[in-house]
């Protein structure tokens, strides 16, 4: 019954199994593994970590090992990688000499040759360039502003995508074009026979790569032109956006560079350099303090609070605390329309990082923390809180498919539908620990199935202390006798991670696919031409991990109903089914979207092809059907 389930369980496993490999992958969560290979490890506040291995051999270990059988030990083992960092991207680097002269044979025209079209035979090389940069700007309203808006609406309606199918004459030079660019071209040209070749893949992340340097080359000569008395930048090119003033454009080149590491090259180190290089670009311009009211303003509140929550972004990965104070009381600049929550969201997740970073420190450390308990009761009722407002915002309402929306609408739409899948894995980051807690997983530690040792099986269930329900006592350190006591019961805090893990299932499915040829109304799913059946990718570039912490979570209650099951326990105690084939049903079917998804998205964006790269371990793929075909 479950054939097709362990099919789909086994491609997000391939993740975890990618840690016994040393390949450097990520996922919205841990430490900074320093990924690039010319970046040094930064130094982690977390140390002493245990090696997993090496734990499964201790005492501790030995009831766990007894209950599972061999092949669920193993599994577990790879299965904890799956919520550190890495895991779900793939660092992808291009060798320099190999791109090194690519314009060069694209974008130079040979003299006296009439332009024409290429050879059929060529078709399937295709890649997506423009003829000028107002093509370019309609390309990324269709295929970023969904996701990421980074500039105002558009001046010219309706937009469409026009990649040529010819020799190029025209090469972007302003730094923010490019930055599109690096982008856009790793999305497959409508006219490419088969999207998925590995030549063809090669080819547009070298093109990708090439504009990505030119971009930051392009941002560095600006800043080397920017007059510090007037902020005034000396250079005669125009404007990329009519409402985007040129000094601008070179942060907003850096925020797309961040992205551009993050989702193409899985590269933590440098995403973070980028984020916080058009952070500070942007305070140094005041515009953390823009209160003026002209023409520009709309363009400098979106430039300002989107490096902030790119530079968010970056600590979240990196499971750290932001570079900067985020509730700086000189933040002063309004948000634009209908941004306060997604903003608030993505402060939300950030601290809820940093408690977990906390808790983790208390529980390693052996010193009872009294302030975790209210923090995590905080973070819960200030996620409620912001999910609320996202159902009633007015702009959470669905992409109505029989008509046309205008960009600005559509990514007004997506913002909503993008914070609610971002609190709804902060919740998971807040309850996991103590849904979790009889399950080895966190940052490499392991801890024993069922109760605490120093906990009765009477004190197991649920229970209701004078102030706030049901707790979960867990002892700290082996060496100390003290107890950390958390607000939920494991038993709350799993139905709560399992309702998010769908939560965010569901999120991810409905946001909505490009429309480049402005189709009424858009096929579901569209596709990139009649002659191929792949889907349309979505830029979902940022959040992409928050499904690897959904899959994650699905993956974990499996391995805890299997547990449950095995000691003789009813499965459905713990989750809102009424059996256990009932629950691996509804978690089949939440995987299954869940990489067909996470599938969508790594069609243009290589570091997240991790999410479904076929290489994995014989054992895991044993360990995986055994799991989902009993």
């Amino acid at each position: 019954m479950h054939r097709e389930f362990a099919a789909t369980a086994k491609v997000l496993a391939r993740t975890a199994a990618q840690k016994g490999k040393n390949v450097p992958i990520f996922l919205a969560d841990g430490e900074d593994r320093a990924i690039a290979e010319n970046c040094p490890t930064p130094p982690t506040p977390l140390t002493g970590r245990a090696n997993p291995e090496e734990a499964w051999k201790k005492e501790t270990h030995r009831t766990l090992m007894a209950t599972c059988p061999s092949w669920s030990v193993d599994w577990l083992s790879h299965l904890m990688g799956m919520s550190g960092p890495g895991d779900g991207l793939r660092s992808v680097d291009t060798p320099m000499e190999e791109i090194e002269s690519i314009f060069d044979s694209v974008f130079a025209p040979i003299a006296g040759e009439p332009v024409h079209e290429l050879d059929p035979s060529l078709v399937s090389n295709l890649v997506q360039l423009y003829g000028s940069d107002e093509d370019i700007l309609d390309a990324y309203y269709v295929f970023i502003h969904p996701y990421h808006p980074i500039l105002p609406p558009p001046e010219r309606l309706p937009v469409y995508n026009r990649p040529l199918s010819q020799r190029p004459e025209f090469r972007p030079s302003s730094p923010l074009s490019l930055a599109i660019s690096a982008l856009l071209v790793l999305i497959p040209h409508p006219n490419a026979t088969d999207p998925l070749r590995a030549e063809y893949v090669k080819l547009r992340r070298d093109f990708a790569h090439s504009f990505a340097r030119d971009a930051l080359y392009a941002v560095r000569l600006d800043s080397s032109l920017l007059n510090p008395s007037n902020n005034v930048l000396n250079v005669d090119r125009a404007q990329f956006h009519p409402k985007l003033p040129l000094t601008l454009e070179g942060i907003l080149a850096l925020n797309l560079l961040s992205v551009y590491e993050y989702a193409q090259r899985g590269n933590l180190c440098t995403m973070s350099d980028r984020a916080n290089e058009a952070l500070t670009s942007a305070m140094e311009l005041s515009l953390h303090e823009s209160l003026d009211e002209d023409e520009y303003a709309k363009a400098r509140r979106r430039t300002w609070w989107m490096t902030y929550m790119v530079a968010c972004q970056a600590a979240i990965v990196n499971s750290m605390p932001a570079t900067f104070d985020l509730f700086d009381p000189h933040f002063t600049t309004p948000f634009p329309e209908g941004w306060k929550v997604p903003v608030e969201a993505q402060q939300t997740l950030l601290e809820t990082v940093v408690f977990m970073t906390d808790l983790e420190q208390t529980k390693d450390s052996g010193q009872s923390e009294p302030g975790i308990r209210e923090r995590m009761l905080s973070l819960d009722s200030q996620i409620g809180s912001l999910l609320f407002q996202c159902r009633d915002a007015p702009s959470a309402s669905k992409i109505d498919p029989t008509r046309v929306e205008f960009p600005e609408v559509v990514a007004s739409k997506a913002m909503i539908t993008i914070a609610e899948i971002r609190l709804h894995t902060a919740r998971i980051k807040a309850h996991r620990f103590c849904a979790f807690q009889d399950i080895p997983g966190f940052h490499q530690r392991l801890y024993e199935f069922g109760p605490s040792p120093t906990v009765s099986e009477s004190e197991t269930q649920p229970r209701s202390p004078p102030d706030n329900g049901a707790e979960t006592t867990l002892p700290l350190a082996p060496s100390s006798s003290s107890t950390l006591r958390l607000p939920f019961s494991s038993h709350e805090s799993s139905k709560i991670c399992f309702h998010g893990a769908l939560n965010i299932v569901t999120l991810l499915n409905n946001l909505p696919f490009p429309n480049p040829t402005n189709e009424i109304p858009l096929n579901s799913p569209p596709y990139l031409s009649q002659t191929t059946r792949v889907e349309i990718p979505r830029s979902i570039l940022t959040f992409a991990c928050c499904g690897m912490q959904s899959g994650y979570v699905m993956l974990m209650l499996c391995l805890k109903a299997r547990s449950l099951r095995e000691r003789r326990m009813e499965a459905s105690n713990f989750a809102d089914t009424p059996s256990l084939t009932a629950l691996l049903n509804e978690l089949h079917q939440s995987l299954g979207l869940l990489v067909k998804c996470l599938s969508n998205c790594a069609v243009a964006f290589e570091a997240l092809s991790g999410m479904r790269d076929s290489r994995r371990t014989d054992q895991i793929a044993q360990a995986m059907e055994q799991e989902f075909l009993r």
